[in-house]
């Protein structure tokens, strides 16, 4: 989910300078970016995040960066294989300079296809180009493995003690970034109990709402229960805005917890914003919880807001199991919601590895409603693929009955 709200830029030549050693780096082609000789690195990236980001505010002082500055640190964090939050280069991917390349030194596109887990069952470099595809295309209909990844925290700020980060981003340490040719620092990573600690209070200095948006998103990609939890709860239980409020509930998302899921069930039962109690819905969808999908379930079907109902039907298809499919069949089958039928005849085509294929043509032979026969039609041609075309063309011969 959070990829959806963080963007970043290119970067062009670069100074490393570690200690009092540097080494330059010249006639990349790169767009805008750190100018050269403008990088730090933490010679000893460790202890309380304040304390690191005091030093980078000296250091900014000290070379004299009126204009301000970038600083950076990195958190862990369970991913999709597939998945990257950040700026997506396109075709110039192996040209330019990451966060990691700035950090750790260059690496060639294969390095960093093997380093990020990204390979083709680890063997993409050596695949022919079809064959590549091929497999590339296999992999994408599998659910996707959760790996750990690298994501990087960046504040736009100035040597200021006292000033408030004017931009807060995310992004992969495998992605580029474009730090609007201002200086850049970083101050290492840190473990979750770390990071928290700086960005917690930072929310407290907040004092626009975008400022609490900004450091909320960014609180939100720690899975931290005993920090992040009680946070989250006092923030939906107090008087923020709708927008702080909803961006709580996906916090509680993150979290697989059940304190985290009886908080999101009283937001979506009796939370005055619709945004809230949609945003807790999908909140639900990000849990790895048994009982986190029993309640998407339980929404689907007798929800008394059609719009929830079709918000967790949305989840449930993400969620294929054999009880949400049975869900899910009920649903398209049978629902007296034109709406909420629609929604779930198109869940299952929405279903992993093209699974929603049988019951969708069992639809189409068997449903007295020629709205939900041309509805199940329409979703057998979403799906796409060799199986689904032969299935579109017998149906248009007549030799399925």
């Amino acid at each position: 989910m959070v990829s959806r709200r963080w963007s970043a830029g290119a970067l062009a030549g670069v100074c490393f300078i570690v200690g009092a050693a540097s080494v330059s780096i010249h006639g990349l082609e790169a767009a805008r970016g750190a100018a050269p000789g403008q990088v730090l690195l933490h010679p000893g990236p460790s202890g309380p995040m304040a304390e690191r980001i005091a030093w980078a505010r000296g250091e900014a002082k000290a070379n004299g960066w009126t204009r301000g500055f970038w600083v950076g640190f990195g958190i862990r964090r369970l991913m999709g294989e597939r998945s990257t939050m950040g700026w997506y280069p396109g075709d110039q991917a192996g040209r330019l300079l990451t966060l990691d390349d700035l950090i750790n030194g260059r690496k060639t596109p294969l390095e960093k296809r093997v380093n990020q887990d990204q390979a083709v069952r680890g063997t993409a470099a050596v695949m022919p180009s079809a064959a590549r595809a091929q497999a590339a295309a296999r992999i994408a209909e599998e659910p996707e493995r959760r790996v750990i990844k690298d994501i990087a925290i960046l504040l736009r700020t100035t040597s200021s003690e006292t000033a408030f980060p004017s931009d807060i981003r995310i992004s992969n340490l495998s992605c580029p970034f474009d730090f609007d040719d201002l200086p850049f620092i970083w101050v290492g990573m840190a473990a979750d109990t770390e990071s928290l600690g700086y960005l917690i209070p930072l929310y407290g200095k907040a004092g626009t709402q975008e400022d609490k948006l900004s450091v909320l998103r960014a609180i939100g990609l720690h899975r931290n229960v005993p920090i992040v939890v009680p946070f989250a709860e006092r923030i939906m239980a107090g008087k923020e805005s709708e927008e702080i409020r909803a961006e709580a509930a996906e916090c509680l998302g993150e979290q697989s917890d059940l304190k985290a899921l009886e908080i999101l069930l009283k937001a979506i039962k009796g939370d005055l914003s619709r945004d809230v109690r949609e945003r807790a819905v999908s909140g639900l969808v990000e849990m790895e919880l048994p009982a986190a999908v029993d309640a998407l379930i339980l929404l689907a079907l007798n929800g008394a807001d059609p719009e929830i109902r079709i918000e967790a039907i949305q989840g449930l298809a993400d969620k294929a199991t054999g009880e949400t499919i049975k869900a899910l069949e009920k649903l398209s089958a049978a629902d007296k919601d034109a709406k909420v039928q629609k929604e779930a005849i198109h869940a299952l085509a929405d279903l992993p590895r093209k699974s929603g294929l049988p019951y969708l043509i069992t639809l189409v032979k068997t449903h007295a409603d020629p709205r939900v026969r041309k509805e199940a039609v329409e979703a057998i041609g979403d799906i796409g693929g060799d199986e689904a075309v032969r299935v579109l063309t017998e149906l248009a011969r007549g030799k399925i009955r």
